[in-house]
């Protein structure tokens, strides 16, 4: 990992949860001789951010903030040149490179996309570099295409490391194509970010979001905290920041 991916991952694990009230919590202990009512005050909110983000009603509020664009209507697809997966990180395995698989959130996007490719007759692209050493993402989620779900991407993007870059490698490798029209498949909270990135490429760009929140959770599970709660809050949380921090660095 280069200096500037270590960079913004250390700034992702001091900000979002649980990092961010763990910090603040670290930091009422460190205040508790010297200023105690301080102290106090920042442990509570440590503690309370930290139990309030594992809620999963929380986290699927967060979500829907996170989540703006519908479902593809399957029944009226939108005409387009190919469709775009977007990588969502793999599982690497000591065992091997080929060992290695794609995580949930990855297969997803296959999925939903080999449905798609069915439907539409459309080629597929896969956009997804290496953050770590080792193979490219998109040549890993290229077997798990073959493999699972009998379809071949018809290109493999494989230099990009963020939102930003699968959007520019993938504009450079469709321009000499001339291919502009795509679909983009990427998760329902992703895509806001995503659809940004791309569009500034000056590709012409319709949103196939996978997955997303669907209804709230209601009842006790809703208002009891765990671990899954934690990991909604936490995922929303870092696409609302993305999307603002893009905005903010003038990429859109």
């Amino acid at each position: 990992m280069d200096a500037d991916l270590a960079v913004r991952a250390v700034c992702r694990a001091l900000v979002l949860p649980p990092g961010g009230s763990l910090l603040l919590g670290c930091a009422g202990l460190a205040l508790l001789g010297r200023a105690p009512r301080a102290g106090r005050a920042l442990i509570a909110a440590g503690l309370g951010t930290l139990l309030l983000l594992s809620v999963p009603l929380v986290g699927d509020v967060l979500n829907r903030l996170a989540e703006r664009y519908p479902p593809l209507d399957l029944g009226q697809p939108p005409s387009a040149d190919v469709i775009v997966v977007l990588a969502g990180g793999v599982r690497r395995n000591a065992a091997g490179e080929e060992h290695t698989v794609v995580q949930g959130e990855t297969l997803e996007r296959l999925a939903y996309a080999a449905r798609l490719a069915r439907l539409t007759g459309l080629p597929l692209l896969l956009s997804g570099g290496s953050v770590e050493p080792g193979e490219a993402e998109a040549r890993i989620m290229q077997r798990t295409l073959r493999a699972d779900f009998a379809l071949n991407a018809r290109w493999l993007e494989t230099r990009s490391r963020t939102t930003r870059e699968n959007a520019r490698e993938t504009a450079a490798l469709l321009a000499p194509l001339g291919l502009r029209h795509v679909l983009l498949v990427t998760s329902a909270s992703h895509m806001p970010r995503a659809l940004g990135e791309f569009s500034a490429t000056g590709l012409d760009v319709v949103p196939a979001p996978v997955a997303g929140t669907g209804e709230i959770t209601h009842g006790l599970l809703a208002w009891l905290p765990s671990v899954s709660g934690l990991s909604r809050s936490h995922e929303a949380l870092y696409e609302l920041a993305g999307e603002l921090v893009a905005r903010l660095d003038g990429g859109r």
